[in-house]
């Protein structure tokens, strides 16, 4: 509930003086947070930490905000691409597993990963802190000749040919201000570190926000090229048995909306585009891990409210 709140202030879904005092205290808490940002990028960019060059092609896919910009769903995309063109592509993901984290394990990883396992089983996907250990591994073990940097654009330690920043257009830039006060991993002005921008949700923003995301990008990074992407919907799971439906089968069915990712606003619009009844929605933090009690009510309360899924 606390993390629900806070993100609620950061929204500014939460108005008023206790909310006002919350963001103020908040606020104090950034200039720590950016001196060992500022000092951290520093010794990397003067080579008094040495960043590691590995011997293959590397595309980190990374973004300057928390939550959810839609990055995995272009690692996804990029994967698969450089694949079928013959390259053999690993994927190096922090997780959450630590070091120990392998190919052929599914332990100690997120949400995230496993669904990238999932949908790229030819890829192989290590996880753990240490990526260029993981990169390496990735080229003696599989003979990876490219490597995709997932949620790279922070991870300095690794040298990379193609440094692409996907910029939320429903959050583009988090408020303006850094964690914790805002959604910004660091500040707007290191975008310039960027080799190409991805805008993502652009089917869902309008043509107005759009421009002036282009516009700001162009300011800070007027090399990086910029392109746009939409989220699309391709079947819905059954999770019971893993059976598919298409998407359009929601249409005007009663449905009880369940998430726990980091832009639960983006499932609701892609729920209501698809003209779904949401006659429930409820939103838990990115990658909570349900309980048997919570799943017990959500089953419990499905069935009062008379939903079809």
């Amino acid at each position: 509930m606390i993390k629900e709140y806070y993100l609620s202030i950061l929204s500014g879904q939460q108005r008023g003086f206790i909310s006002t005092i919350i963001k103020s205290a908040l606020s104090i808490f950034t200039y720590p947070y950016l001196a060992v940002l500022n000092t951290r990028n520093i010794l990397y960019k003067n080579g008094i930490i040495k960043s590691i060059r590995l011997p293959v092609k590397i595309i980190s896919i990374g973004n300057i905000t928390t939550g959810g910009t839609g990055k995995t769903p272009l690692v996804e995309f990029t994967a698969k691409y450089l694949n079928e063109m013959g390259e053999k592509v690993a994927i190096l993901s922090r997780g959450y597993g630590g070091n120990n984290s392998s190919q052929e394990s599914n332990d100690n990883v997120n949400d995230e990963c496993l669904t990238l396992r999932e949908n790229l089983q030819d890829v192989p996907l290590l996880v753990g802190k240490d990526r260029a250990r993981k990169g390496e591994k990735a080229i003696r073990d599989y003979a990876a000749d490219c490597l995709i940097l997932d949620d790279g654009f922070q991870h300095l330690k690794l040298k990379r040919d193609l440094d692409i920043v996907v910029i939320n257009s429903l959050n583009p830039f988090g408020g303006e201000n850094l964690i914790p006060r805002g959604n910004l991993r660091e500040p707007l002005k290191n975008l310039v570190r960027a080799d190409l921008f991805v805008i993502s949700h652009c089917n869902q923003s309008n043509e107005q926000t759009i421009k002036s995301i282009y516009t700001r990008l162009n300011q800070i990074n007027p090399h990086a090229p910029v392109c746009e992407s939409v989220h699309r919907p391709v079947y819905i799971e059954n999770i019971t048995d893993g059976s598919t439906l298409e998407p359009e089968w929601l249409k005007g069915k009663m449905i009880y909306g369940l998430s726990a990712i980091g832009n639960p606003e983006s499932f609701a619009f892609t729920l209501n585009k698809l003209e779904a009844v949401l006659i429930r929605y409820r939103v838990f933090s990115d990658h909570h891990v349900y309980t048997k009690e919570e799943i017990g009510d959500v089953i419990s309360e499905t069935k009062s409210l008379g939903a079809d899924a």
